[in-house]
C-alpha cells in the first residue's frame, strides 16, 4: 500500500529508525511496485529528515476511494517538504481526507507490495503539498519509514474536492526466510509540512523488519510521485 511507514529496491533507501524490537539483516532488492496510475512508489534516506524537494507541476486529481477515516492527532515528527507557494496555502492535516486505495497490498509471501494512501482536499481552499509525508508502521513497536530518494518531490496543488496520493511500499514478511516478523497494526501519517498525524488502519500482512537496514525494502514515496 513516520509521525503513518525493506531491503534493496530501484530507489534508493537507508535504515529508518524503530523504538525495540530487533533488526534483521537486509533483504534481496526488489522494484518497487506501481499500486495505481496516481502513486507514488517508493527508497528512503538515512532515518532522520529529509528536506522535500523540487517544485514542479501542478495537478488536481489523483486516487480516490477505498477505505476512509483517520484520526487526527499531534505527530512525533513532521512530514517533509515546503507547503504555501503564492496564493495557496499548505494543505494540512485538518484539511485534507485520508483513505487506502483499493488493490493495495502485496500480492504474494515474501514480495513486495503497494499501499496507496489518497489524499483529499476536503478545505474550501485551493491548498498544495510538496515533500515526503511522515509515515510510522505502529505494533509493538514504532517504525519510522525511510523515504524514496530516487523519486523526487513535485509540488502538487489540490483544488478543493480534488486528490492525489502517495504510497508506502514494504516487504512482506515470509515466514521460511528465518528473519524477523513485524505486524502492524496502524499507519500514522504526517503530511508534508506538518505536525499534527492521522491514523489509519494496517490491514496487510505483516511486514519484514528491516529498522537497521541500509537498503530496507519498505519505505514512502513523495506526495504525487509517479
Amino acid at each position: 500500500m513516520c509521525g503513518l511507514a525493506l531491503t534493496g529496491c530501484s530507489g534508493a533507501s537507508s535504515g529508518g529508525s524503530a523504538s525495540g524490537g530487533s533488526a534483521a539483516p537486509g533483504a534481496s532488492s526488489a522494484p518497487a511496485p506501481s499500486a495505481s496510475s496516481s502513486a507514488a512508489t517508493t527508497g528512503g534516506t538515512s532515518g532522520g529528515s529529509t528536506s522535500g524537494g523540487s517544485t514542479g507541476g501542478t495537478t488536481s486529481g489523483g486516487a480516490s476511494g477505498g477505505s476512509s477515516g483517520g484520526t487526527e492527532s499531534p505527530g512525533a515528527g513532521t512530514g517533509s517538504g515546503s507547503g504555501a507557494s503564492g496564493a495557496a496555502k499548505r494543505c494540512t492535516t485538518a484539511g485534507l481526507g485520508f483513505a487506502v486505495a483499493p488493490g493495495s497490498g502485496a500480492q504474494a509471501v515474501g514480495e513486495q507490495g503497494g499501499v496507496v494512501i489518497a489524499l483529499t482536499n476536503k478545505s474550501g481552499a485551493t491548498c498544495v503539498l510538496n515533500g515526503y509525508p511522515g509515515v510510522d508502521l505502529v505494533g509493538d513497536l514504532t517504525w519510522s519509514l525511510t523515504r524514496q530518494t530516487s523519486q523526487k518531490p513535485r509540488q502538487v496543488t489540490l483544488a478543493p474536492g480534488a486528490a492525489t496520493s502517495f504510497t508506502i511500499t514494504y516487504l512482506s514478511y515470509d515466514p521460511e526466510s528465518n528473519s524477523t516478523e513485524f505486524k502492524p497494526k496502524k499507519i500514522v501519517i504526517t503530511p508534508p509540512g506538518e505536525t499534527h498525524s492521522t491514523t489509519l488502519t494496517w490491514d496487510y500482512s505483516s511486514v519484514l523488519l528491516q529498522d537497521a537496514a541500509t537498503r530496507p525494502g519498505t519505505y514512502v514515496g513523495p506526495v504525487g510521485g509517479q
